[in-house]
């Protein structure tokens, strides 16, 4: 039988040419850079219920918890083989930190973007049996005696954005910081005794607030209708509001394929009914952005949240 060189050619052309599997090909990673219980944490974990339950994405999901500095956890992902399986789930605090300390080399520059879900702002809070009854009677013992005020954060991250926004809001007051972490690691240090004030997210207070805690006041601009008695800090002449969203990003280098993949996922997951109902008990938003949008949200944000990132940072030597 005679072949002509046209077939051969074609059969050549046909088992040489790469192939192109659809995404995800094994296992997706997903690097929270914060200890377990906090808000990114309860995102990316009810995500990934969703993913599994609706059959979303086709292989599992994991969800890996990298407590201490973000910057940590966000060096993983940074470094890691673009090989479209291993993200981060991540907020605002990858923006002031690499403002506060960026000896530790981690910007959202150093990422591809891949999406935005839904958002949350912020409370004070005290342990119920704190002798602050109020956030004038923190404002105002802040400034009697600054920095006598044991205040749990995480080094640049979100919590220690809304404490200088509220010393920021009343001239004279100062905190003490101490370095804690995210939200669950903060809830076990004020319950310790460690610390006397701290920072959870509205959908971190939701996880805790049965468990001793009470608020002080909400970042928000309008009191949440799952908490009406908390004002917010306009109202108690602070004069600040501030929230945070959350960022899903990718190793630089990673294939449309699998950035177009990963968003694709969120998004359903985000229109589900279930994710809809956990923003409403959780108190976020539930918005979504993606693609060239999403890309310049970074960069707004980050202008956004470049001045006062900057009393956060260490003095110049």
């Amino acid at each position: 039988m005679k072949i002509s060189a046209a077939l051969v050619a074609a059969l050549v052309a046909l088992f040489s040419a790469p192939a192109y599997a659809v995404w995800p090909e094994k296992p997706v990673r997903i690097i929270v850079p914060f200890g377990p219980g906090g808000t990114t944490d309860i995102l990316a974990r009810t995500l990934q219920k969703v993913f599994d339950e609706r059959k979303i994405v086709s292989q599992p999901v994991v969800v890996q918890n990298v407590g201490g500095h973000f910057s940590v956890g966000a060096r993983q992902v940074m470094t890691a083989q673009p090989d479209g399986h291993v993200f981060l789930a991540i907020h605002l605090a990858l923006l002031s930190g690499e403002v506060v300390d960026p000896t530790r080399g981690v910007s959202y520059r150093n990422f591809d973007p891949v999406a935005l879900t839904g958002g949350f702002c912020f409370h004070p809070i005290v342990r119920n049996d704190s002798p602050f009854k109020s956030m004038k009677d923190v404002v105002d013992a802040a400034k009697a005696a600054p920095r006598t005020i044991v205040t749990g954060v995480n080094i640049g991250a979100l919590n220690h954005m809304t404490a200088l926004f509220i010393e920021r809001g009343a001239p004279g007051a100062a905190f003490r910081y101490a370095q804690i972490g995210g939200g669950g690691e903060n809830f076990a240090a004020i319950m310790g005794g460690h610390t006397q004030l701290t920072v959870l997210s509205s959908s971190e207070y939701q996880t805790y607030k049965a468990n001793g805690i009470r608020a002080l006041a909400y970042t928000g601009p309008a009191r949440l209708s799952l908490e009406p008695e908390i004002p917010t800090a306009r109202e108690l002449g602070l004069d600040f509001e501030y929230c945070a969203e959350n960022f899903w990003l990718a190793p630089k280098g990673t294939s449309r394929e699998a950035i177009d993949g990963m968003a694709d996922a969120l998004e359903k997951a985000n229109n589900s009914p279930e994710l809809k109902t956990f923003y409403e008990k959780q108190a976020q938003t539930g918005q979504f952005m993606r693609g060239p949008a999403f890309a310049k949200r970074l960069d707004d944000m980050f202008k956004m949240i470049e001045p006062v990132a900057k009393l956060a940072a260490p003095p110049a030597r």
